[in-house]
């Protein structure tokens, strides 16, 4: 293999990886927390107490949160890998991912719940990944640092969403 085509390759199993994971967990027959038991997390119940709510409005805000990152891999990759992207396209193709998983997360007979929240949020993630790259073009150590501690972020989130999936 030459050795300018090595990178393409390695992205596009990155990719690769990534759509499979998206589609496991968007459309996995349960909800991957289900089987968690986060609400009895004792870092949930810190947290809750900490800001005077019940440990369900953490549990609702994590999982809004996880739908961000889970997202940004999107921006990410338009950004890194198509030079005449927009935020814009990175918002479309964040749309068309996302309203393509909700979709079949409504019609097919799976306990899953279509949810018009995810979608915004999920587009928010795919705009954010494109914008992180973006505000450091030109600067590639900066550049390897926001995708590196992206990519680390993601990484965490995808691991405790693997995790409902084997437990769920």
């Amino acid at each position: 293999m030459q050795p300018e085509t090595r990178p393409y390759g390695i992205a596009a199993g990155i990719a690769g990886a990534y759509a499979v994971l998206l589609a496991l967990i968007g459309w996995w027959p349960r909800h991957v927390d289900s089987g968690l038991g986060l609400v009895d997390q004792p870092v949930v119940h810190s947290l809750a107490d900490a800001l005077s709510v019940p440990p369900g409005h953490v549990v609702a805000a994590g999982e809004v949160m996880a739908n961000v990152v889970l997202f940004v891999p999107i921006g990410l990759f338009l950004a890194l890998g198509w030079r005449r992207a927009s935020i814009g396209v990175a918002a479309v193709v964040a749309l068309a991912v996302s309203v393509g998983i909700e979709v079949v997360q409504w019609l097919a007979p799976i306990d899953r719940t279509a949810s018009a929240v995810d979608v915004v949020v999920n587009v928010a993630g795919g705009c954010l990944g494109f914008v992180a790259v973006r505000a450091v073009r030109g600067r590639p150590r900066a550049q390897r640092w926001v995708v590196g501690g992206l990519s680390v972020i993601v990484l965490l989130v995808a691991a405790v969403l693997v995790r409902g999936l084997t437990v769920s």
